[in-house]
């Protein structure tokens, strides 16, 4: 059976993103009271080693196990959305390619989402996690248009998320106690708010 595959809007690509981060909400909710303490309070919030690895393992678990199972997270499901191998978009995924696209993505802390924004300059709008996993997001139904490639708004991006990322990765390693192993939240947000 031969399938038609199509290179998905760059919104139905950000639409299922913000729906895969609000059905990832539920997996923080042990965070809760982190959060009613920094809004609600003056007191010092520490998040322990062990809580800072599971927030950033969270949505690793979630798209690996999501791609295994449907080879799509739920947002890119409800989007008619799908991950496939970048070379036969018929194949099933590999547990490998399952877990290096999610990998890939988490690893790029700290550079923020300047891994995505490397789409703009593609026509297929693959980016680094699709070029190491050998992966692509494709629809199948037809698009009006061949996306373009948007070099001002792709450079602009990219700038924008190193930036942003670097400074990040500063204001975390300064409120980060290694001695303790724990993180102040508190110092964190202060940090970023001065810099």
């Amino acid at each position: 059976m031969d399938k038609s595959v199509y290179v998905p809007s760059t919104w139905k690509r950000l639409i299922a993103q913000g729906l895969d981060q609000c059905f990832r909400l539920p997996l923080y909710w042990p965070f809760a009271k982190v959060l009613f303490l920094l809004v609600f309070t003056d007191e010092d919030v520490f998040l322990g080693l062990g809580e800072i690895i599971w927030i950033l393992c969270v949505p690793f678990i979630y798209s690996g196990v999501f791609l295994w199972l449907l080879q799509a997270t739920p947002g890119k499901w409800l989007m008619g959305l799908k991950v496939v191998p970048a070379e036969d978009p018929e194949a099933a995924l590999q547990w490998q390619q399952c877990v290096l696209r999610p990998l890939v993505e988490r690893l790029s802390l700290f550079v923020s989402w300047m891994p995505y924004a490397l789409a703009f300059f593609r026509y297929d709008r693959t980016h680094l996690a699709d070029w190491v996993a050998e992966t692509r997001v494709v629809q199948f139904t037809p698009r009006p248009s061949r996306p373009p490639i948007r070099w001002f708004v792709g450079t602009l991006l990219c700038l924008l998320y190193i930036y942003e990322g670097l400074v990040s990765a500063v204001a975390f390693n300064r409120a980060l106690n290694w001695e303790t192993r724990r993180l102040d939240v508190r110092d964190l947000i202060v940090i970023e708010e001065e810099d």
